[in-house]
């Protein structure tokens, strides 16, 4: 069977009550597209009923499918293991709460078209019809991180943790199958690995809304990502990630119409 033009990955742990509305979101407007497509969910051993979400969904929506890894890893390797395990040309990774509609995909495939081989979502960026809801602290705090991460990974970039990023599938192969980081830090490090591996990445102001229920704490989480930023540092100067090859976790793949 050949590819589909397009792969969305959703990654996720105990979402059973955020992710029912994005899956419907997601899969009605893909079917709406006409275009060859799947949505690959990958529950990151998930505690709650995560997965019965998902399969209960999949009787709808023949194009989604669900990858359940055996025990919680972190979302770097859950987004892993699914751009890994998905064909689609194009591969799409987006956060399981729906903070950026589904829709916003166009922005980012115009970027494609342009050129680039990656295109991510940005807050940061002001845009002419797109808006940023988010509360003071989490803005402060992202935009202390940013300026970090400029300083010490991929300068020029304004917001690396938007979780909406489009990859063409030479663009995944050469950034995730070196990939190392397992937690939230992971974004950081798969935009070194391409300005390294000289891929074009184009920066792309998206809407987005700040959803309840975030699993994310800001000030602990910074300074997860911090370590993992200098951890990136640490394993270019020693040349872990050459020549490097991680395969993306055993399949445990359920699915309809394939």
């Amino acid at each position: 069977m050949s590819s589909p033009h397009l792969s969305v990955v959703i990654p996720s742990y105990n979402e059973e009550l955020r992710l029912p509305r994005y899956l419907d979101e997601v899969c009605q407007y893909l079917e709406g597209r006409g275009c060859a497509y799947e949505v690959l969910v990958v529950d990151d051993g998930s505690q709650d009923g995560t997965a019965a979400v998902v399969e209960k969904a999949m009787s709808r929506y023949r194009h989604l499918q669900l990858l359940r890894l055996p025990e919680n890893r972190g979302k770097g390797a859950a987004v892993r293991a699914g751009m890994l395990q998905t064909t689609g040309k194009l591969r799409l990774f987006a956060d399981a709460d729906g903070a950026t509609p589904i829709a916003e995909l166009e922005r980012l495939e115009l970027a494609i078209a342009d050129g680039a081989d990656l295109a991510i979502g940005s807050r940061a960026i002001k845009g002419k019809t797109t808006r940023v809801r988010g509360t003071l602290h989490r803005k402060i705090m992202g935009t202390i991180f940013n300026a970090v991460v400029q300083v010490l990974a991929v300068p020029g970039l304004q917001d690396t943790q938007c979780g909406f990023k489009l990859f063409t599938d030479t663009a995944v192969r050469r950034t995730f199958s070196l990939q190392m980081l397992d937690d939230f830090g992971f974004d950081v490090e798969i935009l070194y690995l391409a300005r390294k591996g000289g891929l074009s990445i184009a920066e792309v102001p998206v809407n987005w809304v700040d959803i309840p229920g975030t699993k994310v704490d800001l000030v602990r989480d910074s300074l997860r990502m911090l370590r993992d930023i200098l951890a990136v540092r640490g394993n270019d100067l020693r040349c872990l990630y050459r020549d490097r090859e991680k395969p993306a976790f055993p399949p445990n793949l359920s699915s309809h119409g394939k």
